[in-house]
């Protein structure tokens, strides 16, 4: 039986804020806490979504007057479902009539603009970049150079303010416009931005779970947002340097969301080092290779359970030395995202996607780390094994175009791609090469300093001053090109 589809007459509130994405991360934070900000009273404003590439999700929230909702669950079952009203209107900006329609929305004084591409795409020449620098230029020549709006990056780049700040400014000197520019400069707020919540790929998760949204929900909703509760701590953390930021997110303390003048560098390297660092290095490359589908299947198996607590746990420690934040327990926070991991059910392939980028961002600072020679040898070992899977993974055995074919320890193939060719090229060919050149190349990416030196870095970063560990991670790896199975590998 066909269910009435999801809608509602247009919506009251004026846009006051753009976005450009429809990915499930903003729908089920920046759009979620917009939503509960207009039910609490303290805001009117609503969103506009602009979608860069293809055109379903903007056709959906257009045919749904902007209504999708959020299902959070985890296994065994649906905890909460919950009717989101922030959006009012969508485009696709892959067509001439949608951008139109979206860059129409400037005339509206707008508080924000929200960009949800992926860290791949927060570089000149991409379409969010482009996309964005439209966007602000019609926004100026609209309401002129004393005019005041802020940009968040809700990607977790470090840095993604000044990131996206600096990429913007780029496109205003090639305009040759001084004024835009000065604009730009003194009166756009690009703030620093670190967001948490897992949102799994549709396809991840369970046919019941499904079901059981649909029925209960009563009602066809092609945006169906599924995703865990929300977390207890540090949801979403913003820098509002110059105090301008009208969209009052600091209303919602109680939901784990800090405002701050102050620099956000300590939360995000904590949210990059302990959290993310569970996906890559520690788990979702081993879970592909091991031909695990979903992520919490292999963190419940009883060897890499275990394998998580020794090598989280050990990162912790480095990671609270090197970044203390007071009355903050970095190994609490790192295991409390494992115990998440556990019980959602989620896409390795969906997570393992700009390994390099992932690997310098969240494991890069502890295999540098002066406090690395304090660690125990079990951890040692662990650190080694996770950074040799990802190489391991990385191996290709062809190119196919941009993408490049694998096989993993089953001997099933498996295709990737990685916006930094460097390693995947380099290590092609290696099951057929001597381990004198094998140590050759993991040594040539150690000392590589364009793979680990973060953008406008004024000092070269790399790896290969930790001998200990380049040394571990060679045995590791010659070990399973040789053949051993990573699994087997961490049985023993």
């Amino acid at each position: 039986m066909s269910l009435p589809l999801l809608t509602r007459k247009k919506p009251s509130l004026e846009v006051k804020i753009l976005a450009i994405g429809a990915g499930g991360l903003q729908r089920a934070l920046t759009h979620e806490y917009v939503h509960d900000l207009i039910k609490m009273g303290k805001y009117k404003g609503g969103i506009f979504i602009g979608q860069p590439r293809h055109s379903s999700k903007a056709e959906a929230l257009s045919q749904q007057g902007g209504l999708y909702h959020v299902v959070t669950f985890k296994v065994g079952g649906i905890t909460g479902i919950k009717l989101i009203e922030s959006v009012v209107g969508a485009s696709a900006l892959s067509t001439r009539e949608g951008k139109e329609q979206f860059l129409e929305q400037v005339k509206n004084n707008l508080d924000l603009i929200l960009v949800g591409v992926t860290e791949a795409g927060i570089k000149k020449g991409e379409i969010g970049m482009d996309i964005l620098a439209e966007t602000l230029s019609a926004y100026f020549g609209e309401h002129g150079p004393k005019s005041i709006i802020s940009v968040m990056d809700t990607d977790n780049l470090k840095g993604n303010g000044e990131i996206v700040r600096d990429i913007q400014k780029e496109y205003a000197r090639e305009k040759g416009s001084s004024p835009y520019l000065s604009w730009l400069e003194n009166k756009v707020d690009f703030l620093d931005e670190m967001g948490d919540r897992v949102v799994p790929d549709p396809a991840a998760v369970p046919e019941a779970i499904k079901e059981e949204a649909k029925k209960r929900i009563g009602k066809e909703d092609h945006l169906i947002t599924y995703t865990e509760k929300m977390p207890e701590q540090w949801s979403l953390v913003i820098r509002d340097a110059k105090g301008k930021l009208r969209v009052p997110f600091s209303e919602l303390t109680h939901a784990g969301v800090i405002v701050t003048r102050g620099s956000i560098n300590s939360y995000h390297n904590w949210k990059l080092r302990l959290l993310n660092s569970v996906h890559i290095p520690f788990i979702t490359h081993l879970a592909q290779l091991s031909a695990y589908r979903k992520i919490n299947a292999a963190a419940n198996d009883p060897v890499i359970k275990e394998y998580l607590r020794t090598v989280v746990c050990g990162n912790a420690r480095i990671v609270e030395k090197d970044i203390p934040i007071q009355g903050e327990n970095a190994a609490k926070y790192a295991l409390s995202f494992v115990k998440r991991i556990s019980e959602l059910e989620d896409d390795p392939v969906r997570v393992n996607i700009n390994h390099t980028l992932k690997l310098r961002e969240r494991i890069a600072p502890t295999i540098i780390s002066k406090h690395y020679t304090t660690a125990s040898e079990e951890f040692k070992d662990k650190l080694a094994f996770a950074l040799a899977t990802v190489f391991r993974y990385l191996t290709a055995i062809k190119r196919d175009g941009d993408s490049y074919l694998g096989k993993d320890d089953l001997e099933a193939t498996y295709r990737f791609t990685d916006a930094n060719p460097t390693i995947p090229e380099l290590l092609m060919g290696a099951r057929r090469q001597d381990k004198g050149q094998i140590e050759n190349k993991i040594k040539q990416i150690f000392e590589d300093f364009s793979l680990w030196t973060p953008p406008g870095s004024k000092q070269k970063i790399d790896l290969s001053g930790n001998e200990d560990c380049l040394r571990r991670v060679i045995g590791f790896y010659q070990r399973m090109i040789g053949g051993e199975k990573a699994l087997d590998i961490l049985r023993k």
